[in-house]
């Protein structure tokens, strides 16, 4: 499960949200942009109820905030909206500075954005 909320006001430069629940816990990713992209940081939580809590408690987000969106294709960032993986981790060799996208049915290489 993931979804995001937009903060109202910039909190430390943070101006999006993502919740992902995974079966080890759930994270909360922060983002410096409202254009999808990998996050600037990121805190792991035990419930999803926790998470939102300190999204409330720390940026003022509401749960009545939040949109659900897809999970991602197995293999790809949980911190990206759109299909992006590290360019050669499926064949066991990561280009952890590399990513590729999912763009018409095809990988991609693409810089990230700074």
């Amino acid at each position: 499960m993931r979804k995001v909320a937009l903060l109202q006001q910039p909190v430390a430069e943070v101006v999006r949200l993502m919740i992902y629940e995974e079966e080890q816990g759930v994270y909360l990713f922060g983002y410096n942009t409202v254009a999808d992209a990998g996050c600037a940081w990121d805190h792991w939580f035990q419930t999803v109820a926790d998470a939102e809590e300190a999204a409330l408690e720390e940026y003022g987000v509401p749960v009545t905030d939040w949109q659900p969106i897809v999970d991602p294709l197995p293999g790809c960032q949980h911190d990206w909206i759109a299909p992006v993986r590290v360019q050669g981790r499926s064949e066991g060799n990561p280009q952890w500075s590399c990513l590729e996208k999912l763009v018409d049915g095809q990988w991609l290489p693409f810089r990230r954005l700074s």
